[in-house]
């Protein structure tokens, strides 16, 4: 497929030049880019003493991961519409001691793959899309990213250097204030070459936010028991009930339903919510925020024929800042994957500059069922954890990331691990040019 696409994007440009349309030619804009990635990481205690999954006897490790990623993009602009296409490259690979939990990418992963290729045609109210595209729903809590960024197939981990779709078909109205998307999505092979169908519905009003209803089909794919799944969801974003300046809530629910293909036929009955406020301090030039974020994804009754356990599906990082959807630096890239779990987040931003800024996450971490994957414990307390860390933004296309993690392990964690505490220390840095 991204061979296909590539070769629709050169006949585009060729069939231009061709034709010597000068016309035409004016009309077509081309935005080439490089996207540079660098993460580097030590941790210590991992695994709460544990050691790394694949090889214990490693309780600490370092970790450097690095991607480039050029791309282009073209838009031809027609009378009343206009033809767009993308396409991008990524190598990245692994050194040193290989990812930190031991568990997605080893020391020598590399991969050198296309991510984007993809060719649409849209305009004032209608949008048609097909190929290896970006596509997500809300903030990515259930349809982010069909990336789950291995180092066996996508050469790295913590970067997160691929994140389209691996095929799609994406097809777009828009209606004043409503926007339906209906979607085809394939995954990469990570998720066992998943494919997925569903609905999207948005009403955007300018006052109170917005609203959204979406269902979900996962048709194929062998991973984290998905295929047969069914996902209904409501949300709101950036939602304003009272017009108190500074003051937005957002929040999704979703029931999965259907049946459990992996699981020997069981039925899905599980329900997966959270609702989070955000508030800008009127404080000076530099307004500092703080959230707060309750999240209680249902943990499957082991005592029952039905799962009762909900699935995070395919979501994603980035949509609202650091955090979004991986819960923790430690609890939600290593131990807990938005399953069976009970998390509040308490985030306070303080702005240092105009493009600099400070953040300070606090997790509490719980089960929600008496047991980790299947694994029976006698607690539900999993972890505590504080992340502290510093961001900073240019206009130039620079992300740069600094930050601490400390988890502790609690009752339930000390028994699946052990008891020490896990520690990380970190950068992330990003340039587009």
């Amino acid at each position: 497929m991204h061979k296909i696409i590539f070769i629709a994007i050169l006949m585009l440009g060729s069939g231009a030049a061709s034709s010597y349309n000068a016309s035409l030619i004016d009309r077509t804009e081309f935005d080439p880019s490089i996207q540079l990635l660098l993460g580097l990481q030590y941790g210590s205690g991992i695994n709460y003493g544990f050691g790394a999954i694949d090889s214990t006897n490693e309780k600490s490790r370092s970790t450097l991961s690095i991607a480039a990623k050029p791309s282009l993009k073209t838009q031809i602009n027609l009378p009343s519409s206009n033809v767009y296409s993308g396409i991008s490259v990524v190598a990245a690979t692994t050194s040193l001691d290989g990812e930190i939990s031991g568990q997605v990418a080893k020391s020598g992963d590399q991969a050198l793959d296309f991510d984007h290729s993809y060719i649409g045609w849209k305009n004032s109210i209608l949008d048609i899309s097909v190929g290896a595209q970006d596509f997500t729903i809300g903030d990515g809590f259930i349809i982010g990213d069909g990336n789950y960024n291995q180092g066996a197939e996508n050469g790295q981990y913590w970067i997160g250097a691929f994140s389209a779709w691996r095929n799609s078909l994406v097809v777009r109205l828009h209606l004043n204030q409503f926007l339906t998307e209906f979607f085809w999505l394939r995954t990469d092979n990570d998720f066992r070459d998943g494919r997925i169908i569903g609905v999207n519905f948005e009403y955007l009003d300018d006052i109170y936010g917005e609203l959204g209803f979406s269902t979900v089909h996962v048709l194929e794919g062998d991973a984290f028991n998905l295929r047969g799944m069914q996902a209904w969801s409501f949300r709101v974003a950036d939602f304003r009930p009272v017009q108190i300046e500074g003051l937005k809530f957002f929040g999704e629910w979703v029931l999965q339903t259907g049946v459990d293909d992996q699981g020997g036929g069981r039925k899905n009955q599980a329900f997966g919510w959270y609702i989070e406020n955000e508030y800008e301090i009127p404080f000076g030039s530099y307004k500092p925020v703080i959230n707060y974020r309750y999240s209680n994804l249902s943990g499957d009754d082991l005592g029952t024929e039905k799962n009762e356990g909900y699935r995070g599906l395919y979501y994603t990082i980035f949509k609202r800042g650091w955090d979004t959807w991986y819960q923790g630096e430690i609890a939600g890239e290593y131990h807990l994957f938005n399953s069976n779990q009970i998390t509040q987040m308490f985030k306070l931003k303080l702005p240092l500059s105009k493009n600099s800024f400070a953040v300070i996450y606090y997790y509490d971490h719980e089960l929600n069922e008496k047991h980790y994957f299947g694994q029976r414990v006698n607690s539900k307390k999993w972890s505590s954890e504080l992340n502290v860390g510093v961001e900073q933004m240019k206009s130039t296309g620079f992300y740069g990331y600094f930050g601490l993690a400390l988890s502790r392990p609690r009752s339930a964690a000390k028994e699946i691990f052990g008891d020490d505490d896990f520690f990380v220390v970190q950068t992330f840095l990003s340039y587009n040019f």
